[in-house]
């Protein structure tokens, strides 16, 4: 059975990004194109810059974007951006103007419910339509 889900999992996983833009940085100039990308799809590095995404934005140090339309923001360490609707920042430093929600040890959020809360912050006007 487990063996059958994990099948379901890639398959669906597939499908899903068949028609999805997959870029790759180094760091947030390299290649520098992608730092004035609108990305759809997935955005994997090092260390990731985009002009706005609408998936997700997975590095290993740091992601910085101007808008994140429905999607999310995970790094280790750092999540910059203007506006997360419908999604996420997981990290271990989050800020943004205005984000729907924030995971992490310091969570900066200056449309949250406070402008600074440890391990989470949220604002209820980036939840629901993408905006």
């Amino acid at each position: 059975m487990k063996k059958l889900m994990m099948a379901m999992a890639v398959a669906v996983m597939c499908v899903a990004s068949a028609k999805s833009e997959v870029i790759w940085s180094w760091w947030t100039n390299a290649p520098s194109e992608n730092a004035k990308k609108d990305v759809s799809g997935c955005a994997l590095g090092i260390a990731s810059e985009t002009a706005s995404i609408t998936g997700a934005q997975v590095s290993l140090l740091f992601n910085v974007t101007g808008t994140v339309r429905a999607g999310a923001q995970v790094s280790i360490a750092y999540n910059k951006a203007d506006v997360v609707n419908n999604g996420p920042q997981v990290g271990f430093v989050n800020v943004a103007d205005g984000a729907a929600l924030q995971f992490g040890l310091l969570c900066f959020n200056k449309e949250g419910f406070l402008p600074f809360f440890p391990f989470f912050n949220f604002s209820k006007q980036h939840f629901g339509g993408v905006k």
